[in-house]
């Protein structure tokens, strides 16, 4: 085999590489407890996707050809996660929670390594407290007492500022907009719309994400550039409360010993792509 067949060989590789790999991205920007960013950094695939972004017109035509495959990925298993959750969550809210929130706590050491790759102070942990106090603020938006309703379905405003947050979700590693979603209500009518394929409201949440997106990539490259420890850290507070605003609970039960087992599974799953570095 010459060279060129297998160079040819090697880029269709990386290409359906980059493809599953933006397909799992996708994926977390929908799964409740889950962070398109952290799986980016996970799979090592985070900075170099935020220097392609931020600096696309510099090499167009190579940063094109990296994040095409990525694009392509992460649009493909964002809709069908968001139409497999629609219908799986009506049944198994409870039993996906425990899962995700695994997934959430087995990502946490690769994020934790991330953020010590310029060496760790004990300074940062200032950071996580801001946070972590951050993520509180979402207390304040409960609706008459108590946690908040899920919406009938989502008014054009409410999609906007849902595609918004989801683009924020996706860029910042550890902002999981899912959770915010649900903590206001938005999170499942968000799903519905997906699966109904209700094109007005997918629509306003297309404008919404994009709208935010361009501001958000090169705020993020800024702060992560700038301060990494401090970001990082100061991301790992607001995941850790916000994953402990939507907790669905503890019953001393058989059903309990499945969730158990689901979170297990989840922080196995999550710590496995923690490994990988593609």
């Amino acid at each position: 085999m010459d060279k060129e067949t297998t160079s040819k060989l090697t880029s269709r590789r990386t290409f359906l590489l980059h493809v599953l790999v933006g397909a799992f991205i996708g994926i977390g920007g929908v799964l409740p407890g889950v962070s398109g960013g952290v799986l980016a950094v996970s799979l090592g695939l985070y900075e170099p996707m935020i220097d392609a972004l931020a600096g696309f017109f510099k090499a167009p035509k190579k940063n094109l050809l990296f994040l095409l495959p990525i694009g392509i990925g992460a649009a493909l298993g964002f809709l069908l996660g968001a139409v497999a959750l629609s219908r799986l969550m009506k049944r198994w809210y409870v039993e996906i929670m425990w899962l995700f929130l695994g997934l959430v706590a087995g990502g946490v050491p690769s994020f934790i390594r991330e953020a010590n790759e310029r060496g760790f102070k004990w300074r940062y942990l200032l950071a996580t407290v801001f946070g972590a106090a951050l993520a509180s603020l979402m207390l304040f938006l409960k609706r008459e007492g108590s946690a908040a309703v899920d919406a009938v379905s989502l008014t054009p405003a409410m999609a906007l500022v849902s595609g918004a947050i989801v683009s924020v979700g996706t860029v910042i590693p550890g902002v999981s907009t899912s959770f915010i979603l649900m903590y206001l209500g938005w999170y499942r009518p968000m799903m519905d719309a997906f699966a109904d394929i209700n094109i007005l409201t997918i629509v306003f949440l297309g404008i919404g994400a994009a709208g935010c997106f361009v501001g958000t990539v090169k705020t993020a490259r800024w702060l992560f550039d700038r301060f990494r420890g401090w970001a990082y850290y100061a991301v790992l507070g607001f995941l850790i409360v916000s994953a402990g605003l939507i907790f669905p609970g503890f019953t001393w039960t058989w059903g309990q010993l499945i969730n158990l087992v689901l979170g297990a599974a989840g922080f196995a799953v999550a710590y496995a792509l923690g490994k990988m570095n593609v």
